[in-house]
This record gives structure tokens, sequence and C-alpha cells, in this order.
């Protein structure tokens, strides 16, 4: 154990004095996390006036303010005249007006008509936009603002989670995983190839340490980096908000699926070094795998609303059960389901080591 201790502690110093390293293992997701983010904020934060005619009016105000509360788009209250040129000058995505004279309709018992003036130059904008509506109406009709629903339909939400989650935050559980793959791909499997390029390899088949010690180092560095690298972005979005702070169970259960995601990540990586063997072939092959299965398990859309055929192939990729266990544990709080999680998780790092440990003993035996 003193020769693979030895030999982790050399790659992980190495690691740390390798920025490049760290900026391949990094920035490939951190960049497609701001694509995402951006393509969030584009979503939730759409511009809409609100134009009110009916200024006064009971039920006009608390329809104004359950548009205001609204948090699927961006409101800005405007004059008509305001509204009309912002929409002509693309500053705004719709335009809500309500009309003069709705609430004495409404209290009156007749239906007035609400105008809703849509730019619908992309077909998922503008159905998000006109889903919006009828949620701020149902808010407005719950409010009690109406009168008597006219709708004569209640609505009772059970929710599975305790709180919703933003979209940025659901992303990054997803964009977690990717990065552990990626690093313990890259770190195990670079650290092995480093050994080849540097002809150093020579110098560690005659010291004492075995091939299998050899291999265990590789190993448990790749791990113990990726574990890092993964507690590191954890705490950082804990930090800024974007997840909450989670409990010692929900802790440590989100650790054990980094490790063991880690796990089959560096086992797969130092079965790619031993065929790879050169640095650039090494970070170009590791960057599409982790692409690949990201995308291929799901990567940030929930695994219910994928077609049949990628559902089927999600089930067999390590990403989609730590992305399941992350979700549970760091963004909702609970352990449900994690236990299966983990057990399919443990299988995929078995199997990681299966396969990378006899490669890269046929590769040092060469």
């Amino acid at each position: 154990m003193q020769a693979v201790w030895a030999l982790v502690r050399k790659d992980l110093a190495v690691w740390i004095r390798s920025p490049a390293v760290m900026a391949v293992t990094i920035l490939p997701p951190l960049v497609l996390m701001l694509v995402l983010a951006l393509q969030s904020v584009s979503v939730t934060s759409v511009p809409v006036a609100l134009v009110d005619q009916d200024p006064g009016g009971q039920a006009a105000t608390a329809l104004l303010h359950a548009a205001e509360a609204f948090d699927g788009f961006r409101p800005q209250v405007l004059t008509p005249e305001a509204a009309l040129q912002a929409f002509a000058r693309l500053q705004v995505a719709a335009v809500l007006t309500i009309p003069a004279g709705f609430s004495a309709n409404l209290a009156a018992g007749r239906q007035p008509t609400l105008q809703w003036q849509v730019r619908n130059y992309a077909t998922d904008s503008t159905n998000d936009l006109r889903r919006a509506l009828p949620d701020v109406v149902t808010a407005f009709l719950q409010s009690g603002a109406a009168g008597k629903n006219p709708i004569g339909v209640s609505i009772a939400e059970q929710d599975v989670h305790p709180h919703d989650a933003s979209l940025v935050s659901f992303e990054m559980i997803g964009m977690l995983a990717l990065l552990l793959l990626q690093a313990g791909l890259i770190n195990a499997g670079l650290a092995a190839v480093k050994e080849w390029e540097t002809g150093s390899v020579k110098e560690l088949l005659i010291s004492p340490a075995s091939p299998l010690n050899i291999i265990a180092g590789k190993v448990i560095a790749g791990v113990l980096a990726a574990d890092i690298t993964g507690v590191v972005l954890t705490a950082v979005t804990v930090v800024t908000g974007l997840l909450p702070a989670p409990g010692a169970a929900q802790a440590g259960i989100a650790l054990l699926a980094m490790t063991l995601l880690a796990t089959f990540g560096a086992g797969a990586g130092v079965a790619l070094a031993a065929a790879l063997r050169t640095n650039e072939r090494m970070n170009s092959v590791s960057i599409n795998v982790s692409l690949y299965l990201f995308f291929l398990s799901g990567g940030v859309i929930a695994l219910a609303y994928m077609p049949a055929w990628l559902r089927l192939v999600a089930r067999i990729i390590p990403n989609t059960y730590a992305a399941d266990a992350f979700r549970q544990s760091l963004l909702y709080g609970s352990t449900a389901g994690t236990a299966t999680d983990l057990l399919w998780l443990a299988v995929a790092a078995a199997a990681g080591l299966v396969v990378g440990v006899p490669a890269l003993r046929r590769g040092l035996a060469h």
C-alpha cells in the first residue's frame, strides 16, 4: 500500500501543478453550462408589456398584480402607445392588454376579452408565452378578485418534491455528472499516458511497485482528483444559491455517487490510455466520450420526457443514475430512489475497473 499511496501523491501533485489538465477537465462542461444558462435566461426573462386600460378597477388591478408576480416572463407595465412602440422595436415579445371596463364586465357577469399580442417568431418560445397567460389567469381567478370562479373548476396540485427547482439548478446537476465523468477519464488517463510520453514507465516497471500497484495508484489518483473537482463545484453552487445546502445524509449520498462515477471514469480512462498513449489523442477522445455519454443519458432533460429509444439507451449509461442521485440528494434534499442509483453506479464502477485494469496491465507488459 505504501507504493500505491506514493504514486497517488505523485499524480495528485502533478495534477495540482498542471493548469492545462484542469482547464481540459473543467472548461468543456463550464462552456456548455454557460450556453444552457443563457438559454434558460432567454426562456424565463422574456420581456412582456402589460397595459391596463381599466385603471382603478378591482379585478383589473388584481390581474395586473398576478401578471407582475408571474415568474415565467419579465413584465413591464407600459402605456398603450409605449407598448405598441416597444413591440414594434422588438423590445418586448408580447403585449397583454386589460381592456377598459374589464372589472365592470366581470362584476355584471359578462365575459371580457383579454388582448394577447404575441410575436410568434419561434415555436418553442411562442408556446411558452401561450402557456403563460392561462397560468396568469388561473392565479387571478384563484385570488377571488373575479368573484365566483366562472370556470367552475379548481385545481389541487400535488407536487412530487417539496420545492421547485430553477432551470439553471436542474441543468447544473447534469453538468456535475458530466464534469465528474470527464475528470475521472482525463485525470487517470493522462496520468498513465504521461508515463509513456516521458519514458518514466520504464522506471516504474523496474521499481519495487508491482504493475497492480501502479494501476491502483493511477485509478485512485484519478478518482480523488475528480472528487475534489466535484466537491469544489458543489460548494460553489451552494454558496451562490444555485443549490440548497444538503443535510449530512444527502451529502454522503452525493459524495458516494461522485466517487462511483469517477471510478467508472478512471477505469475507462486507463483503458483508453493503454490504447492511445498520447496526450492529444487522450484529451480529444476523453472529451468526446464524455459528451456522447452526457447527451445519450439525456443531458439536462428529465428522463421521462425523452423518446422511448433514448430512455432505453440512457438506462445503461452511468451518468443517468449519477444525475438522479445528485438531483434527489442535492437539489430536492431527498434520499428517494438513491439506493437503486448507487447500486447501478457500483456495477458501472466495477465494470470500468474490470475493463481498465487488465487493459493497462497489458499495456505495461508491452
